[in-house]
């Protein structure tokens, strides 16, 4: 898709579709000359229909040929209330803009409101628009698939420095471009996207960006002393991977951020076998890590002065003879021993090994990992939100605001000391699962919490309701979201200036 910003000048516009947003119960601020074009049915709407302007709510105004050489059509759609508008719902608008009232045109000139700053806001538009014509589809092969028309231009349209727009635009296009690669990996089946489909993807981005990278093979992984990840390996047929990317954006000076993904490219929960009703669902438990495999492609691309490092373990979580079996103790990098109570518990496994091993031997100054840890957190949080767990509380306020300027939600979660209570086990350091119902987020983080050094900034994001979307939505395509990539990218961005 191409991007461009130019200054409002009805005259001017070559778009097919022009899309004004408008506030609920205050659209007749339009740009001069938008409803002399439908002559005048658009105020003659708004009159009858002063509360127009719900969020996604939109109608379309035919244009004449007379009154415009390439203009078809105007739409005006619904930002909801002035007051009420935050970054995800202008993320959200902007993908359901082109969802729903562009079908057909291939280009569109897209006009907000003076009160949404388009140079403050031009990367959420655009990373938006994108996610909002990303087809989930694409291994279809019927008539279906060849029949839907792609918007393959936007253009905002402001009356602001166009400077500043053009630099969010053009950042909200590259970001839009990997995570559109991202949800399409999370999205492959399983039978498809395994370890080593993985393991490919992740050089491919490599080499691209010119990143350093390593592979270490299950072989590797066990005679390093990562039992743990490699405990979760052994009932499957698919080797297990553990994949290191390094971006050197800083020098020896700089600080280092350490982002470590979940990469279970299917997850059967193991001998602890999961039901049946959307296990096919799983497919999607690598999503952690494809999300920080996109960040680096980006990071490699925006060049902050940052060092970032990115270790995903890869394998699947599958029931046979050797599988891992519920009151197996297995020993980890860090030395320390797990009990396994439940192997469906095994994102928190690999996790574990994953986290020693970048602080052995990178010494990070930030660590942020990102799993589909738990169902707990869609109990907690429902759909609209990722849990956020982790330590010291300005580092956890950081990362919730980068994430809320990124129109992806974040909600904090505790680490009480009580939580550690429930995963003693008799017979080895740490359970992996809680001895008693409820808190299984927050236990997971706890567990997690044993493997990162009391001095490193950490979060843990627990993405397990966000990375898919169950249902078609306005905004929304059933599938991979891509979150929390936007999150990662610009916090890298943010550390970089401290």
């Amino acid at each position: 898709m191409k991007v461009t910003a130019s200054k409002f000048d009805i005259a001017k516009i070559s778009a097919e579709c022009l899309v004004c947003g408008v506030w609920e119960g205050d659209g007749r601020n339009l740009p001069k000359g938008v409803d002399g074009l439908t002559d005048g049915a658009i105020l003659r709407f708004l009159k009858k229909k002063e509360k127009f302007g719900k969020l996604y709510e939109g109608i379309v105004f035919t244009v004449s040929p007379k009154k415009h050489k390439t203009l078809e059509k105007i739409v005006l759609f619904g930002l909801g209330k002035k007051e009420k508008l935050e970054p995800v719902y202008l993320r959200q608008f902007a993908a359901a803009v082109s969802k729903s009232q562009t079908k057909g045109a291939k280009s569109l000139s897209l006009y907000l409101p003076k009160e949404v700053k388009a140079s403050e806001n031009a990367e959420l538009v655009v990373v938006g628009f994108s996610s909002g014509i990303f087809d989930p589809g694409h291994r279809k092969t019927g008539e279906e698939s060849k029949s839907k028309v792609k918007v393959e231009s936007l253009e905002i349209l402001t009356e602001e420095d166009l400077k500043k727009v053009k630099e969010g635009a053009e950042k909200g296009l590259i970001i839009s471009e990997t995570m559109d690669r991202v949800r399409e990996v999370v999205n492959l089946p399983a039978n498809v996207c395994t370890p080593e489909y993985m393991v490919k993807f992740a050089k491919k981005i490599a080499a691209e960006n010119k990143l350093k990278i390593e592979v270490f093979s299950e072989k590797q992984v066990n005679d390093m002393g990562m039992g743990i990840m490699a405990s979760v390996a052994k009932g499957s047929e698919e080797d297990l991977y553990f994949v290191v990317m390094r971006y050197l954006g800083g020098g020896s000076s700089a600080k280092t951020l350490a982002l470590v993904g979940k990469g279970i490219t299917f997850d059967s929960g193991g001998i602890s076998i999961k039901p049946g009703d959307n296990m096919e669902w799983m497919k999607m438990d690598m999503a952690g890590a494809a999300a920080c495999l996109g960040a680096m492609e980006v990071i490699a691309k925006l060049k902050p002065k940052i060092n970032v490092v990115c270790a995903v373990p890869l394998t699947e979580n599958l029931p046979s003879g050797k599988a891992s079996k519920p009151g197996d103790v297995v020993k980890g990098l860090s030395g320390k021993t797990v009990e396994i109570i439940n192997t469906d518990a095994e994102g928190r496994l690999v996790l574990s090994d994953a986290l020693t091993y970048v602080q052995n031997k990178f010494k990070p100054d930030y660590i942020v990992d990102v799993a589909t840890l738990t169902g707990a957190a869609i109990v907690a949080l429902g759909n609209w939100a990722s849990a956020i767990l982790g330590r010291p509380q300005n580092f956890i306020d950081e990362v919730i605001k980068t994430g809320v300027e990124s129109g992806e939600r974040y909600w904090q979660l505790p680490l009480y000391a009580e939580y550690r209570d429930q995963l003693k086990s008799y017979i080895a350091d740490i359970a992996n699962v809680s001895s008693v119902r409820g808190g299984g987020t927050e236990t997971g983080g706890k567990f997690l919490e044993e493997f990162v050094g009391k001095k490193t900034a950490w979060a843990h994001l627990d993405i397990c309701a966000t990375a898919w979307e169950e249902q078609e939505g306005p905004y929304a395509s059933k599938g991979a979201t891509g979150i929390p990539l936007v999150t990662l990218v610009n916090l890298a961005l943010s550390l970089s200036q401290k």
